[in-house]
């Protein structure tokens, strides 16, 4: 069929080069500037070209600007659209023309995510080619269409590098399979991070869309002609398709080519491997394997040995029956003197320094660093650690039935259950997962906090526990309450102009120091409001117990973390990872509780750790969890501490087997209980009052 280009189209033809011009000329400062990343500590050869980048950009935009009116003469004589697959010659062109293309952008989307892709194994790059090659394969037979299938490819790859690339910066871990359950939530908050690009970024939509105009300008467009034809197209991206998930998700493919899965740096393995080859393999990680020796059997051995070993152990018949539960998970806090080099003008935390009647503290190991907060949350609630599945956030994925919990175990002793958090109530999808641990009532942004003090536009820690107060006035005389409060104040990003930075990172001038002191700032913040609280409940008649922990550390930037350590990201051992893992809890009473100081436990620990401080009655997984404490005393989805404080990784020659072992049977309990519904054994994981 001809067609003319009208001069209408033309002319918009023309403007989008004249945009593309004006975005290069506005962000010139990333090509001509200082380096985004004067303060990684490896050598990045692409930032001393990024002059001659500009220019190569500049030139390809006058090109495209020429290609549209060479495209509108052409027009003009009236040119017949071919088709791709006309003769075998043609068709051998179309494909090398699209397996280009995928080439162009793997380098495209690695570029704007990886510093290591000049150090990336021929092996690795050949399979992110591959990998790509088969999307725009899938796209252009899906379309039968080289213009609409390349150019939905082309933007969409450069897409994805995009989300990725802000995805990491702002929390610090890559963009993954389970992210696409959590929209929402990312949605929510978004306003608060600064979006301002790299020149990877600019340089990658420059190309993207210079290569896009070359297939709108191009006579080839259909593959075939013909219904008959474009049926067996759409079939071939179905049989693509069906071959690929086959490829990537039953069999163990990426495993033979030599991945692995750093899962405590998921970063590492994306630019190790590329980012499309280790974003698959994650996903394929996302889903719960049933663990080695798994079977109804192996539970229920293990349950009567624990019931027989344990029970009652861990209750503790002198202590005081609180009327008040009080739990708070306060977002991103976290004791960072734990690293070497860490030093600030003034103390951050005084106030819980000072706390030594009727309290005990000490650190926190968790399995997640500068986000996904749910699954610390999990863990605390559930005891079960995320160690099944470390690549997946467990609200998004697994919660599909009730689940037992400890607001289900104090529910059952009298307690009304209430959880809190001063933000959207469908974040990490809370209001349906709550409901299903057994929480009766949600307190959130939309219910509740109504002129509640705010920072940085988020409810402040003051104003949440002004509504903590409000609770537990309100409640009826007499009634037990536990309160779940997870907080928002000291959520990333921690680039707010307006708020006023109060604390100095003594020796840090990187390029993240004001993410740093404004980090701290809100912790010292946080410090001042958790003792207005204590005081608050200090000379109060009803006996309140309060557990005070951080979700996870910030994600502030690798500059910030090099700095802590005093040395490279990329030179750290396993045990100094798992620093990044370390967080920081008190338990204080306003009345006699025994008082103990530097004690490491893990989130999956803490809430029966808690029970046992109470004189509650416990569950048996409770009496469980203590037990194995004897034996791991602290654990994450990437490793555990041993009696001595070393950190150990599982799965490697460094794991005693008697804590390999250990770990299997756990993780046996975990399945049974996250999966298996009716067929739980609730005499284990619940109270049985029958």
């Amino acid at each position: 069929m001809k067609k003319q280009i009208s001069p209408r189209a033309l002319v918009f033809k023309l403007i989008s080069p004249a945009i593309v011009i004006g975005i290069l000329i506005f962000y010139r400062d990333l090509f001509f500037g200082e380096s985004l990343l004067k303060n990684v500590k490896t050598e990045v050869p692409l930032e001393n070209v990024r002059p001659l980048v500009f220019f190569v950009l500049l030139g390809l935009t006058v090109v495209c600007a020429a290609d549209s009116l060479r495209a509108y003469f052409a027009s003009l004589e009236g040119r017949e659209k071919l088709t791709a697959f006309r003769s075998p010659l043609a068709g051998i062109f179309t494909v090398v023309i699209i397996f280009l293309n995928a080439i162009l952008s793997f380098y495209e989307i690695e570029l704007i995510n990886n510093y290591y892709i000049l150090k990336m194994k021929l092996p690795y790059v050949i399979l992110g080619w591959m990998i790509t090659f088969v999307f725009y394969l899938f796209f252009t037979f899906a379309f039968n269409s080289l213009k609409v299938g390349m150019c939905t490819g082309n933007i969409l790859f450069l897409a994805w590098g995009i989300v990725n690339y802000y995805v990491q910066r702002f929390r610090g871990i890559p963009f993954q399979w389970i992210d696409f359950g959590s929209m929402g939530t990312a949605m929510s908050v978004s306003g608060n991070y600064d979006y301002t690009p790299s020149w990877q970024i600019i340089a990658a939509i420059v190309v993207t869309v210079a290569v896009c105009g070359f297939y709108l300008h191009a006579r080839t467009d259909r593959l075939f002609a013909g219904k008959s034809m474009k049926i067996a197209s759409r079939g071939i991206a179905v049989g693509l398709f069906i071959a690929f998930h086959i490829v990537i998700f039953r069999t163990d493919f990426l495993a033979n080519t030599g991945i692995w899965l750093r899962d405590w740096q998921p970063w590492y393995t994306y630019r190790l491997f590329g980012m499309e080859s280790g974003f698959f393999a994650f996903a394929k990680a996302s889903y719960p394997k049933m663990p080695e020796g798994y079977s109804s059997q192996e539970v229920a051995r293990i349950i009567r040995e624990s019931k027989e070993e344990n029970a009652g152990k861990s209750a503790d018949p002198d202590a005081v029956i609180p009327d008040n539960i009080i739990v708070i998970m306060n977002e991103s806090f976290s004791d960072l003197r734990t690293y070497p080099n860490f030093k600030t003008s003034e103390e951050l935390m005084p106030g819980i320094d000072s706390l030594e009647e009727n309290t005990q503290k000490g650190t926190l190991l968790v399995s997640v660093k500068g986000g996904t907060t749910a699954n610390t949350e999990y863990e605390f609630l559930t005891g079960n650690s995320c160690v099944l599945s470390p690549a997946t956030v467990v609200y998004n994925s697994f919660i599909k039935q009730d689940q037992f919990s400890l607001a289900r175990t104090l529910e059952a002793q009298g307690y009304k259950v209430v959880a809190m958090h001063p933000y959207g109530p469908h974040g990490w999808n809370r209001d349906t997962v709550y409901p299903r641990m057994g929480f009766d009532t949600f307190l959130n942004i939309e219910n509740s906090f109504e002129g509640a003090d705010k920072v940085r536009g988020l409810v402040s820690d003051k104003g949440d526990y002004e509504e903590i107060i409000k609770q537990v006035e309100a409640k009826e005389e007499g009634q037990k309450l536990f309160l779940f409060n997870i907080t928002m104040q000291n959520h990333s990003s921690y680039k707010n102009e307006k708020f006023e930075n109060t604390v100095d990172v003594t020796d840090f001038h990187g390029a993240n120091e004001g993410q740093a002191e404004q980090y701290c700032t809100l912790l010292k913040m946080s410090d001042e409001a958790i003792m207005e609280l204590l005081d608050y409940f200090r000379d109060k008649d009803e006996k309140t117990l309060i557990l005070f922990f951080g979700d996870h550390q910030p994600e502030i930037g690798d500059d910030f973390w090099e700095y802590c350590f005093g040395k490279s990201i990329d030179d750290l051992s396993f045990d100094e990872q798992q620093k990044e893992f370390e967080t920081t809890w008190f338990i204080w009473a306003n009345y006699d509780i025994p008082e103990a100081e530097d004690l490491t436990l893990s989130a999956d620990y803490l809430s029966s750790y808690l029970l046992s401080l109470t004189g509650l009655e416990s569950t048996p997984y409770n009496d469980y969890l203590l037990a194995q404490r004897s034996l791991i005393p602290a654990m994450n989805s990437f490793g555990y501490y041993d009696e001595e404080g070393r950190a150990h990784e599982w799965d490697t020659e460094e794991t005693d087997p008697e804590a390999a072992e250990k770990l299997r049977e756990y993780k046996c309990l975990i399945y049974n209980e996250l999966t298996q519904g009716a067929a739980r054994d609730d005499t284990f994981f619940g109270l049985d009052h029958s």
